[in-house]
C-alpha cells in the first residue's frame, strides 16, 4: 500500500504539469490540531523568514479544500449568500505554472506553464515560497442567481476573507506557514490568467512549509 501510495503522489506531481484537469489527492477531514488551538496559534508567517519548503500534494488537497471544498452536497466549508456556488476562484501558481481549482470536482485545471511566483508580488518573501494561492472574483455565479451588480464587491471580498481564514487555520494544523497580501500585480494577473475586465483579482496567499 506504500508503495502504492508512493507512486500515486509521484503520478499526481507529474499528472498536473500538462495541460488539463487533474484529480487532487483525498483531502484530510479529520486529525491534526484542535480547532481552538489553531486559532489561538494563527498567525502570518513572518516576511524575513518566510518558510520555503515544500507542500505535498496531499496538503495541497486539503487547503484547497478548507478553501472551498464541497464538505456536503452542494455545500462548502465557507459559507456563500444564497447558497449562490462559489463566486471566488482559487488559482494554485507553482513551478509547474498556475493551475485552477475546481472545487466541484476536487482538481485542478491548468491554465498557463508560466511560473509568475517572482512577478506577482515585488516582496522577497513571495519569491521564496513554493506556491502562491490567488484568490479571483467570479461574478458569472452570481449574475446566474440575480446577485448584481452593486453588491457583488461586498460579496466577494466577504468570501475571500473566510477562505483565507480557513486556510490559515488548516495551514497551522498541516505545519504550513501562510501570509495574506494584498498588494499584487493586477495587471500581470490579468494577462496570466485571462481574467475578464469586469472580474478582479483580491489577494494572495504565499505557502511554504515549516
Amino acid at each position: 500500500m506504500r508503495f502504492l501510495a508512493a507512486v500515486f503522489s509521484a503520478a499526481f506531481l507529474s499528472g498536473y504539469l500538462v495541460a488539463g484537469e487533474a484529480s487532487l489527492p483525498a483531502p484530510g477531514k479529520s486529525g491534526g490540531k484542535p480547532v481552538l488551538d489553531a486559532i489561538a496559534d494563527r498567525a502570518s508567517a513572518p516576511g524575513n523568514a518566510f518558510p520555503s519548503g515544500k507542500i505535498s500534494p496531499e496538503e495541497i488537497s486539503t487547503i484547497l479544500w478548507a478553501g472551498s471544498g464541497l464538505n456536503r452536497p452542494d455545500r462548502w466549508t465557507i459559507p456563500f449568500g444564497m447558497g449562490v456556488r462559489p463566486y471566488v476562484r482559487i488559482y494554485l501558481a507553482d513551478e509547474n505554472g498556475v493551475h485552477l481549482y475546481k472545487w466541484d470536482s476536487h482538481a485542478l485545471d491548468r491554465i498557463t506553464a508560466r511560473d509568475i511566483r517572482s512577478a506577482v508580488n515585488s516582496q522577497p518573501f513571495a519569491k521564496v515560497a513554493p506556491c502562491v494561492l490567488v484568490f479571483v472574483s467570479d461574478r458569472t455565479s452570481l449574475r446566474e442567481r440575480g446577485r448584481m451588480d452593486e453588491h457583488w464587491a461586498k460579496w466577494t471580498h466577504a468570501a475571500a476573507g473566510a477562505m483565507t481564514q480557513q486556510i490559515y487555520l488548516a495551514a497551522d494544523s498541516l505545519g504550513i506557514g501562510a501570509r495574506y497580501v494584498e498588494g499584487m500585480d493586477v495587471g500581470l494577473l490579468r494577462s496570466a490568467l485571462s481574467i475578464p475586465d469586469d472580474e478582479e483579482p483580491i489577494c494572495i496567499m504565499p505557502l511554504g512549509k515549516r
